[in-house]
């Protein structure tokens, strides 16, 4: 009989410390997801995966195209982190071509390397404007 509540008291507190194991990883996952979560701010674009530097680098050229701002956007490309910011750019834009990505795109990098001084034959059909109603979802001739 000592023997069987010896294990019994043994088994009762190992449920009693797996019991608030389980109960101290849940309130750790509450409070680290849904009351306290990590919020990064103004986050330095230099530590982003190489992939979202490139979102980022399109979006610098879309910003661009909107407010004009040579300035700013050799700024931003240079924020990036990306030793020579123009030599990123072109390959961003030349990589972006080459995968055949939004034209739309494309016309935004491929102004910005044109406006910074740089130059590829491969970005020379997207440093014209867009033939008309290309932007319009319009078909030519679709005045109906």
């Amino acid at each position: 009989m000592f023997m069987a509540g010896k294990w019994r008291g043994i088994l009762r507190i190992l449920l009693w410390l797996a019991l608030g194991a389980v109960i101290g990883v849940a309130f750790g996952f509450l409070v680290g997801w849904v009351i306290w979560p990590i919020e990064f701010t103004e986050a330095d674009p230099t530590v982003l995966e190489e992939s979202y530097q490139r979102d980022y680098t399109i979006m610098i050229a879309a910003a661009y195209e909107l407010d004009g701002d040579l300035v700013l956007a050799r700024r931003r490309l240079a924020s990036l982190g990306a030793g020579d910011s123009e030599d990123w750019l072109m390959t961003v834009t030349v990589d972006h071509i080459l995968s055949q990505g939004d034209e739309g795109e494309i016309r935004q990098l491929a102004g910005l390397a044109g406006d910074l001084g740089l130059s590829s034959p491969l970005m020379a059909p997207y440093m014209t404007a867009p033939a008309d109603g290309a932007d319009s979802g319009q078909e030519p001739g679709g005045d109906q």
